[in-house]
């Protein structure tokens, strides 16, 4: 009997958060002492999005433009973030990665991945194939919405 969408969207609203919660508890523990979680976060999202606005990291955030402005300060003055000038808007200010930023990401992605490739090492490999096909569904339809 086919499953309905109705089932499907229940339980990936009950394990997508479980997941998530899981990732993000272990990139935060593997994050460097001297960096806050929400800056944590805000370079998460720079890696994700370069070129983004303080805005849109103040609002991936939930934070105010100056509370999150007073935040890069801080990361722009350890060489964490860099400021640049658009080139479509010139009164806009754009975020990147620096050098020095890239690889406190990749340090905390890497151990990441490696967490959860050991949790995902108790399945068989059929089961694997089912999810990184589910994954190959999924993408697409939820790339659009971003």
């Amino acid at each position: 009997m086919p499953v309905s969408s109705d089932i499907v969207v229940r339980e990936l609203l009950d394990i997508v958060p479980v997941i998530m919660g899981a990732i993000r508890s272990e990139m935060r523990s593997r994050r460097t002492a001297d960096l806050t979680i929400p800056q944590f976060r805000a370079m998460l999202f720079i890696d994700r999005n370069p070129g983004c606005s303080l805005l849109a990291v103040a609002e991936h955030l939930g934070l105010t433009p100056p509370t999150v402005s007073k935040m890069v300060d801080k990361m722009v003055y350890n060489h964490l973030v860099k400021r640049v000038p658009s080139t479509t808007d010139r009164r806009m200010i754009v975020l990147t990665l620096t050098p020095e930023g890239q690889p406190i990401l990749e340090v905390a992605r890497n151990g990441t991945q490696a967490h959860i490739t050991e949790i995902l090492a108790a399945l068989p490999a059929n089961k694997l194939d089912v999810i990184h096909q589910a994954m190959n569904l999924l993408s697409p339809l939820f790339s659009r919405q971003v």
